[in-house]
């Protein structure tokens, strides 16, 4: 039973938070409201976390410096609404752990009031029956058994607060009926959950498995860039976890520190009941393998080229747009969701294009190194709810220039927006304004595939159906692209007839498709103009905007 914690303490119960969340990452995902893809909670929150994890795991034990780092980079490396939230949460945990060597239970629950506020904070509209309310009602609960004489170790504080999480989240359909006519609790809620059972595994002696790290996905990387000429000069990231044996030789720690420190650089080991966890940076990564293999057997082993995730990193950068000048008194900052629109942007004017993913948007990190382009006032197009929070929290860590955010729902706002920029005005205020104005009046539809079977706003909705939403409503579903296409355009139209209509369409719609349906519109509504704009959108096949 602990009752106290160092940094070393801190650094572990953050691990095994991040180990648990990872395991149930594909859960977390599922958890879904909509029956189609827009946004995966449990990869954008584990990306978070473990950013924040990756700048402690190989530092020093001392709580102040370990506190400080990751509360620095929990929040630089933020994707997503929930991502955001969690980032502000554990920041204002740590916080509180600044200026301490130490801390018991006490100031972990102050902490954890801290967090509370920070969440609350990071949102402009704060909503119950999310992982904002989770987190404060697990942060009262505590509060009240610490009052109450019930939390004197940090293994109370933890159960405490996960018995507190799971009663909140159980009851978060509730609050938010959205979530209950989808029948699935909040999924950010979750996140939360999962990341306190990891730590209450950890304080009760429970093994996970180490998390993977998403950040660096191998599958994505396109090895036929490296040839018999290709230069490997940065080594071999090297992690393995040893089972200590008795048929092996006997394990003493200093020695194998000794031992290993002729092998590499950036060397942590964490020896404990039997078990060694190594980290080490080599050139020579079978040797360490023979090292460890004299005191028992693998349990874990990872060992990655790091010349070739250096690479990797810096190729994926080279994919984002960063024009040298801007165009007019001010840079142009937007985010694409597909290579096609990325380049459409950049014609249309744009000086800065970050290319995202729907499923995983850009982080506030990803935001910073776009500004860092340019040294002028910044107009960015955030495209997506999700890539709004990050974008607002990349401007709270940035100060050298002016940015004006301006929170486009789909990139679809943006195609008709970038049209009517003054890029000769030198007020950007002015120009924000009248883009808000231009995109207040455009409606878009959404059509894709539904991913799950659930009822809806009262509607069923089975697997591979095709379902048209607009701001959460569904308008039409069926079984063809033109059917459901047609029925959304009639449910707008008739509503208020529009001047044009533009398709960004993918490779699923085939060109009989769009003639059927430029053809429908031209009978049924003359006076309207309509525009085909072609994109390699993995998420949604039909997206149809109204001006």
């Amino acid at each position: 039973m602990k009752k106290i914690i160092d940094g070393l303490e801190y650094k572990n119960l953050v691990d095994y938070g991040l180990r648990n969340l990872f395991l149930n990452k594909d859960k977390i995902n599922e958890l879904n409201v909509f029956p189609v893809p827009d946004g995966d909670t449990g990869t954008n929150m584990v990306m978070t976390l473990q950013n924040g994890y990756s700048a402690i795991k190989d530092c020093d034990n001392n709580l102040s410096s370990i506190s400080q780092r990751f509360a620095n980079a929990i929040v630089f490396g933020a994707r997503g609404n929930s991502g955001v939230i969690t980032s502000q949460f554990f920041r204002g945990i740590s916080e509180c752990f600044f200026q301490l060597s130490e801390a018991d239970p006490a100031v972990f629950a102050s902490a954890l009031q801290n967090g509370v506020d920070k969440a609350y904070k990071s949102v402009s509209t704060p909503a119950e029956g999310t992982l904002l309310t989770v987190v404060r009602e697990a942060t009262d609960g505590v509060c009240f058994d610490l009052k109450n004489g019930k939390i004197q170790t940090f293994n109370e504080l933890v159960s405490s607060f996960l018995e507190k999480a799971r009663a909140s989240l159980d009851n978060t359909p509730e609050l938010l009926p959205i979530l209950k006519s989808a029948g699935v609790v909040d999924s950010g809620g979750a996140g939360i959950v999962c990341i306190f059972e990891g730590m209450h595994k950890y304080l009760n002696g429970e093994w996970i498995a180490q998390a993977e790290d998403d950040s660096s996905n191998s599958d994505s990387i396109d090895y036929s860039l490296f040839n018999e000429n290709s230069e490997f000069n940065l080594g071999y990231c090297t992690e393995l976890l040893i089972q200590l044996t008795k048929n092996k030789n006997s394990f003493d720690y200093d020695m194998f520190k000794q031992e290993l420190s002729s092998l590499g650089e950036s060397i942590v080991i964490y020896y404990e009941n039997g078990k060694v966890k190594l980290h080490i940076h080599t050139n020579s990564p079978e040797n360490v393998l023979a090292s460890c293999h004299k005191y028992g057997e693998f349990l874990s082993l990872k060992i990655e080229n790091m010349s070739v995730q250096h690479h990797d990193k810096e190729s994926k950068k080279s994919s984002n747009v960063y024009s040298e000048q801007p165009k007019g008194k001010f840079s142009v900052l937007v985010v694409a969701y597909d290579e096609q629109m990325k380049e459409k942007f950049s014609e249309m004017g744009a000086d800065l294009v970050i290319l995202g993913d729907r499923l995983c948007p850009p982080s506030a990190a990803d935001f910073i190194t776009a500004f860092n382009k340019t040294n002028g006032p910044i107009l960015v197009f955030a495209n997506g709810k999700n890539a709004s929070l990050s974008a607002k929290q990349a401007v709270s860590l940035y100060d050298k220039s002016k940015i004006v955010i301006i929170e486009t729902k789909s990139d679809t706002e943006c195609y008709s927006a970038l049209p009517m920029i003054d890029f000769d005005n030198e007020n950007i205020e002015v120009v924000a304004e009248t883009i808000r104005e231009t995109i207040s009046n455009i409606k878009t539809v959404t059509i894709s595939s539904s991913i799950k079977q659930t009822i809806f706003n009262g509607e069923n909705i089975n697997v591979g159906q095709l379902v048209a939403f607009s701001d959460k409503e569904v308008l039409a579903l069926g079984n063809n692209y033109k059917e459901v296409a047609i029925k959304a355009i009639n449910t707008i139209m008739t509503k208020n007839e529009r001047d044009v209509i533009t398709m960004f369409v993918n490779k699923k719609i085939s060109t009989i498709t769009l003639d059927e349906i430029k053809e429908y519109v031209s009978q049924f509504y003359m006076y309207t103009e309509v525009y085909v704009v072609e994109t390699n959108d993995s998420v949604f096949d039909i997206i149809l905007s109204f001006e």
